[in-house]
C-alpha cells in the first residue's frame, strides 16, 4: 500500500523538489504550505497539473491544522531554511507530530550538528535534534555537509570583480550540491528500509575555498581569485551589505567550519542511498554559470 507523506512547508528551497521528485515517482503527496498562490506556482508539472495530492494551507503555528494533516500521515518531511524562529517552527511540527503519534519524520538537519559547535547553525539544529530525540517520534536525519549553493553568495563579485572575499584560506568542506540532497530525501520517503538513521551526507572530495576558485578559473576560462580578509572585515562587510545580525554569524560559521576541516570526509551515503555517486562542483558551475560569468558569457 502506497504511504501518505506530508511535506512541510513544501515551498521551500529543498522540499519544493521533493514535492516534484516525488511526483515523478508516481507519488503525490500532501503539501503542507503557508502561500498558497506561491504553491499553485511553485508546485506544478510543465502541464500546470498540481504535483501534490492535497493541498494543505496554514501557518507552522497553528497546531490544530498541523495535527489534522500530520494525523492522517504515514510519514513526514522537515525541512524549514535558516531564520530567527527555525527552532521554535521545526519544533512546534515536531510536538504535532507527537501528539498524533505521526510513525515516522524525515528532518532535514545537519552534519555533526553539536550544541557547543562553533556555527550557529549547528548549535541550532542540535537543539531541534534534541527536542526530537525527547518527542520519541520516530525519525530519520538527512545531515548534509555545506550546501555548494554558498558559493553563489559570492556570484555577483565574481562577475563583477573577479574574486570573492572570505575567511577561510585554509581548511576543506566536502561541499554537497543540494539536488543529491533532494535524491537522498526522496529515497529515505520512498523506502523504509532505509529510515531510522542519521544519514551524513556529502560531496565526492573535499575543497577549500581556493580549490573552489581554481575550478571556476578553469571552468569560466578566466581567473577568479580568493581573497582573504580578516573576520573583522568581513564582519564588516556583511554589515554593510544589509544582512541581519544572525545571517552574519550563520555566513561567519560556515568560514569557521572551513578552517575546522570539519566537513574533510566524503561519505558514501549519497551513492547507498540513491543508487549513483554525488555529483562533483564543476557539474554544479556547469548548471550555474550564468550567475558567475553573466548571461552574455
Amino acid at each position: 500500500m502506497t504511504e501518505v507523506a506530508v511535506i512541510v512547508a513544501a515551498n521551500g528551497r529543498v522540499a519544493s523538489r521533493v514535492v516534484r521528485r516525488l511526483a515523478d515517482a508516481g507519488q503525490s503527496p500532501i503539501a503542507l504550505v503557508r502561500d498558497a498562490d506561491k504553491a499553485r506556482s511553485t508546485l506544478t508539472g510543465e502541464d500546470d497539473a498540481a504535483l501534490y495530492a492535497e493541498l494543505v494551507v496554514a501557518e507552522l503555528t497553528d497546531r490544530a491544522a498541523l495535527e489534522e494533516a500530520l494525523s492522517r500521515a504515514d510519514v513526514a518531511f522537515l525541512a524549514l531554511g535558516s531564520s530567527p524562529r527555525q527552532a521554535q517552527l521545526e519544533k512546534a511540527v515536531i510536538d504535532a507530530a507527537s501528539a498524533v503519534s505521526l510513525p515516522h519524520l524525515v528532518k532535514l538537519s545537519a552534519a555533526y550538528a553539536s550544541a557547543d559547535a562553533s556555527a550557529s547553525v549547528l548549535r541550532v539544529h542540535a537543539d531541534i535534534e534534541a527536542h526530537l530525540l525527547a518527542s520519541g517520534v520516530d525519525h530519520t536525519l538527512i545531515s548534509p555537509t555545506t550546501f555548494m549553493e554558498i558559493a553563489l553568495l559570492g556570484a555577483a563579485s565574481v562577475r563583477a570583480t573577479g574574486g570573492w572575499f572570505g575567511t577561510a584560506p585554509e581548511g576543506v568542506n566536502a561541499l554537497i550540491d543540494s539536488e543529491d540532497v533532494v535524491d537522498s530525501v526522496v529515497a529515505v520517503l520512498l523506502d523504509p528500509i532505509m529510515r531510522g538513521a542519521t544519514h551524513v551526507v556529502t560531496g565526492p572530495e573535499a575543497l577549500s575555498w581556493p580549490d573552489v576558485a581554481r575550478e571556476l578559473s578553469a571552468r569560466l576560462g578566466r581567473p577568479v581569485s580568493y581573497d582573504v580578509v580578516s573576520i573583522e572585515e568581513r564582519t564588516r562587510q556583511l554589515q554593510a551589505a544589509g544582512l541581519a545580525a544572525w545571517r552574519v554569524e550563520l555566513l561567519l560559521g560556515i568560514d569557521e567550519l572551513n578552517r575546522e576541516s570539519l566537513y574533510r570526509e566524503p561519505t558514501d551515503t549519497v551513492l547507498a542511498l540513491t543508487g549513483r555517486p554525488p555529483r562533483v562542483f564543476a557539474d554544479f558551475i556547469g548548471r550555474h554559470r550564468d550567475h558567475f560569468a553573466g548571461s552574455s558569457s
